[in-house]
């Protein structure tokens, strides 16, 4: 008699969930469009691009629309000199002239942008950048939980005598790797004050392949580690955060802070975004 009545039960509310499934469709008023920035200075010579564009809707299919008639420039506030951004084909861009480059780890670097008439600043520092010591390959086996094939491992060891804030791509065939999450680390592990000029943990290490999708023959795999200030740290890991959020206790989303600021009070327009400067490492690896 109990089991029938928990089976009776088991029933009436799987008839009552399916019964009461309706789709709804949502006529939502266009919101406004939102500016944001999109600014990564590096210490690679060559051209390097700022992209200042209005947000699309969260339903809308076409792609965010750029911003045309912005000016926008990076100084390099440790020498005191100044570079224009110049508006082509989409993005702002500044060549700094063969074989130079605008950014130099150890200095500091403020963003100006005019927009509307109004004014916006950014600043943020360049920091060192640990070298990745090697990529290191092994075949396995499907076992249940790993599917079969290349497993990458990634080995860099922290630099000693100071707090270093890394952010950490993985590419795949010069593309990045979708199949794998980005990562932010705090001296070659999650937290300050846990270890100095040790190799990067084992999360950071194995993180750079997706057990359900491992490397094939003849592929490269590229890894890629940019410094972070503080600043920017805390930026990246709210961004990853909520990209890679999900599941019954997923975070409430949230919109991620912007250090895109006019100097002064007054203005209504804001420029959501970030501007940040960082010096890059990478190595690469053709699967043999």
């Amino acid at each position: 008699m109990k089991n029938t009545c928990i089976y009776f039960i088991s029933f009436l509310l799987l008839f009552v969930m399916s019964s009461c499934e309706k789709v709804i469709d949502l006529d939502l008023a266009d919101g406004q469009a939102l500016p944001y920035i999109d600014a990564w200075i590096t210490d690679k010579p060559g051209v390097q691009t700022i992209k200042f564009l209005q947000a699309a809707n969260y339903l809308d299919q076409q792609q965010p629309i750029p911003v045309t008639d912005a000016e926008i420039s990076v100084s390099d506030l440790t020498i005191n000199k100044t570079y224009i951004f110049n508006y082509d084909n989409g993005a702002y861009t500044c060549d700094p002239g063969s074989g130079n480059k605008i950014g130099m780890i150890g200095h500091q670097y403020k963003l100006n942008i005019v927009y509307m008439g109004e004014l916006f600043e950014a600043i943020d520092n360049m920091n060192r950048v640990t070298n990745i010591d090697s990529i290191t390959i092994e075949f396995r086996e499907e076992d249940g939980e790993e599917e079969q094939g290349y497993y990458a491992e990634l080995f860099a060891t922290d630099l000693s005598g100071g707090t270093d804030y890394s952010w950490i791509r993985t590419y795949r065939n010069g593309s990045l790797n979708q199949f794998t999450n980005e990562m932010v680390s705090i001296d070659g592990a999650f937290n300050e004050g846990i270890s100095d000029g040790f190799v990067f943990i084992p999360p950071f290490r194995e993180g750079i392949t997706s057990s359900e999708k491992p490397y094939n023959k003849g592929e490269e795999v590229k890894v890629q580690i940019r410094s972070l200030s503080k600043d920017s740290y805390n930026f990246i890991d709210q961004l990853i955060e909520q990209l890679y959020s999900g599941g019954l206790f997923a975070k409430v989303l949230q919109n991620v802070p912007t250090n895109v600021i006019p100097p002064k009070n007054g203005t209504t327009i804001k420029i959501y975004g970030w501007f940040g400067v960082t010096a890059e490492a990478e190595l690469a690896k053709v699967i043999q």
